[in-house]
């Protein structure tokens, strides 16, 4: 029996490199999203427009449900991949970026074993990459939720004048989705999208929600809730949302100019630590090994690096300010 760890690798890394390059193949040619612009397609060009609008609102529903039925759907937001995807405005289908992720971290622990034989290392570089994959994940998602908070009160004026010119509130949001650059327009586009195959749209606005977790955006949706219910002026109200927006944006500058200092004395007393140490060992190695070599200069790392970390962590508590 082959007992070898490096063969074990070997045939791990390459197995997984094998099924990944076909699941690539495979769901290029046939992701959901291809499949449901083919359905699309087919409807449209065979079938009378009050069919199509049926149909369609039948996939919808579809692929709403299977959202909502996935596995992912009992995870925490912050693990339920589906919905940070639509959040940061990835088209790749959850299961490739699975794939691509274990095959990098396979490859990246295999490097690290050719270098260096040790099984923590490889567990430890494999996690790495997990984590620098799922970083720029959350990365993505929080520079569009940033790039859309910017530009949304200007969208909520556009359909304001829109609504004071006399045209319906469908028209409002298509000049939204085709006046405002992304990542506002095509959220417009598809809440209006879905608005014109038949979606509800309370539905439709609950989806833009999710898709965009901002206050702001739960404001706009919950008063368009309650304007199907009572009715009254909707253009003020959206003036007056697109004010609070703007108001609050002002607030937000200037609490970062009154913590600024606090923020730069966080980044200073975290990083210095770190470098004094780095340039200790590297001009008098002698003098901190006993840190390293021995068991107690050990612990005493650990203690300073856990301490270290609940440090940063209440200074970042204390100069984060919600507005």
């Amino acid at each position: 029996m082959i007992t070898d760890p490096l063969f074990l690798l070997v045939f791990g890394g390459t197995t997984f490199c094998i099924f990944g390059i076909v699941y690539f193949v495979i769901s290029t040619y046939s992701s959901e999203e291809a499949v449901v612009k083919k359905r699309f397609s087919d409807l449209s060009g065979r079938m009378p427009a009050a069919d199509y609008e049926k149909q369609a609102l039948a996939i919808l529903k579809e692929d709403k449900s299977w959202v909502d039925e996935s596995v992912f759907s009992e995870f925490p937001p912050l693990l339920n991949l589906p919905t940070l995807f639509e959040q940061a405005g990835i088209k790749m289908d959850v299961g490739r970026w699975l794939v691509m992720v274990v095959v990098v971290s396979g490859f990246a622990g295999l490097a690290v074993w050719f270098f260096k034989p040790n099984i923590p290392l490889v567990i430890v570089a494999s996690s790495l990459t997990v984590l620098l994959f799922y970083a720029q994940v959350l990365y993505q998602r929080r520079q569009r939720i940033k790039a859309f908070e910017a530009g949304f009160p200007q969208s909520l004026e556009i359909i304001g004048r829109s609504l004071r010119a006399g045209h319906p509130f469908t028209m409002g949001m298509q000049m939204v989705s085709t006046e405002m650059p992304a990542p506002v327009g095509p959220e417009f586009a598809q809440v209006f999208y879905e608005m014109q195959m038949g979606l509800p749209l309370d539905d439709s606005l609950r989806r833009l929600a999710l898709r965009v977790p901002l206050i702001d955006v739960r404001f706009f949706v919950l008063s368009l809730l309650i304007h199907q219910q009572t009715g009254g002026d909707l253009a003020e109200v959206l003036d007056n949302l697109s004010r609070v927006v703007r108001d609050r944006f002002k607030v937000m500058g200037q609490v970062k100019a009154l913590t600024a200092e606090g923020r730069l004395s966080g980044i200073v007393l975290s990083a210095l630590p770190v470098i004094v140490f780095g340039l200790i060992l590297s001009m008098n190695p002698s003098y901190v090994r006993v840190l390293i070599d021995t068991g107690l200069g050990r612990k005493m790392l650990y203690i300073a690096g856990f301490l270290q970390c609940v440090g940063m962590a209440m200074i970042y508590k204390i100069v984060r300010i919600k507005v």
